[in-house]
């Protein structure tokens, strides 16, 4: 017996709702594409612009100072985002040149000229403004256009897709919707992240020696840290809190004032130390307060500026 058996394949209407399937699938994929891809670049800038920011207070814990912008594409493991734009960065020059007479630029810092302004809409007119910013890293993202505005040390942020932002013409003129990756580091998390461990200045004497009435006296108060002055003019400036120094004695600088932190910089004496020498006339315990100031800010009064009271005994 021969048995028949009957091939039946697909109808052409069949065949139709199939390719119709397919094809809707198929632009649907096609339709993923651009934005899946345009995340994925994103989420890889992003994680870019962590990467350089580690690499910059990398850099910083052991150079003991920041990379400057010329410095920067050779710190930082990668200096493009993942549209191969290169990364902004923006600094702080004091934190990139060690002064003379110390051997840190970061640490003994106490405020920066960096501000980061965090706008909340398009004209700005809310934001957050965060002071002491160290460094700034950007990329431009989707639209390799850097839309964040960095004029005079103020470093303008929107939040995302905030509409028509083009604050930074130097690289393209054109308002779209903000899309900058942003990410800053503020000196005190610098100072944290670079190891650096108690204050920016410091009065390293813990006591004064004591005296005897009309024998011959000599004593050194001496600071460290913070931003010191070069040392051929002294490296910092001092006063001592009172009317005049116990009779006998000589300070050197000699500035007394009532009031320290109310004298303006100028009047303070300038030295590396302060040196009290000469024989006291009267017995006693003498309450001195000294304050000492730094160079951290040469045009303003944002000086390091730190204090001790110390008591200086004349026995009979």
């Amino acid at each position: 017996m021969i048995l028949k058996t009957k091939n039946k394949g697909f109808t052409l209407i069949e065949l139709a709702i199939i390719l119709v399937i397919i094809g809707i699938l198929v632009s649907l994929g096609v339709a993923l594409i651009g934005p899946l891809t345009k995340r994925a670049k994103y989420i890889e800038s992003k994680e870019i612009v962590d990467a350089a920011t580690e690499s910059v207070i990398g850099y910083g814990a052991s150079n003991r100072r920041l990379p400057t912008t010329a410095e920067f594409p050779g710190a930082v493991r990668n200096p493009k985002d993942a549209w191969t734009k290169t990364l902004y960065y923006v600094v702080d020059a004091n934190l990139t040149t060690i002064p003379t007479g110390t051997t840190d630029a970061i640490c003994g810092r106490k405020t920066t000229a960096i501000t980061v302004r965090y706008c909340t809409n398009v004209d700005c007119s809310t934001y957050n403004d965060i002071p002491n910013v160290a460094f700034v890293i950007i990329s431009g993202a989707d639209n390799y256009n850097i839309q964040t505005h960095n004029i005079s040390n103020m470093v303008t942020v929107y939040e995302v897709d905030t509409p028509n932002i083009d604050d930074y013409h130097a690289d393209m003129n054109r308002p779209e919707p903000y899309d900058d990756i942003v990410k800053w580091v503020t000196l005190d998390e610098l100072r944290i992240k670079a190891g650096c461990v108690g204050p920016q200045l410091k009065i390293l004497n813990n006591e004064l020696p004591y005296g005897f009435q009309g024998s011959p006296y000599s004593a050194v108060v001496y600071a460290d840290g913070g931003v010191p002055f070069p040392p051929d003019v002294g490296k910092y400036r001092w006063c001592t809190q009172g009317t005049a120094p116990p009779a006998g004695l000589t300070f050197t600088p000699d500035t007394f004032f009532t009031d320290c932190l109310n004298l303006p910089e100028a009047s303070w004496g300038q030295a590396d130390s302060l040196a009290i020498s000469g024989g006291p006339i009267a017995t006693g315990a003498f309450n001195l307060t000294f304050f000492v100031r730094d160079n951290n800010d040469p045009v303003a009064n944002n000086d390091n500026v730190a204090q001790k009271t110390l008591v200086l005994t004349v026995n009979p």
